[in-house]
């Protein structure tokens, strides 16, 4: 497999995601997030795909508003590290969540496309 990720086209998914994430749209969140995934919540927890899924189809993750802002994508040879920050209100795995929050999200390529294998997420100042 060649490699030649390109910043538009990770920068084109996180928009994908961010609408995803809205809509709780399934099928384009099962594609782009890996199997093995594990993302630090800002509370600590590790989340898996299958923890991250059920919150949407479960309706405990629910978005009343998003405004992102991207602050950098890295290229690393197969590999896409995302900073990018939500100004957010909404619910996530059951639990009020309201403010601003630095998400850093890794892209990986893959044979049948890119997947987020790995993230975390903090709240920072506003």
């Amino acid at each position: 497999m060649e490699i030649s990720i390109q910043t538009q086209e990770i920068e084109s998914l996180e928009k994908q995601l961010i609408e995803a994430i809205k809509k709780s749209d399934i099928p384009f969140l099962e594609s782009v997030i890996h199997e093995d995934l594990r993302f630090i919540a800002p509370n600590g927890l590790i989340v898996t795909k299958e923890m991250d899924l059920d919150s949407h189809k479960n309706k405990t993750m629910l978005v009343e508003s998003i405004v992102s802002k991207l602050e950098e994508i890295q290229i690393i040879n197969d590999t896409a590290i995302v900073l990018i920050v939500y100004d957010t209100k909404g619910t996530m795995l059951g639990n009020p969540i309201e403010g601003r929050f630095r998400y850093l999200r890794v892209w990986k390529q893959f044979s049948n496309g890119y997947q987020i294998i790995a993230g975390s997420c903090i709240k920072i100042e506003s």
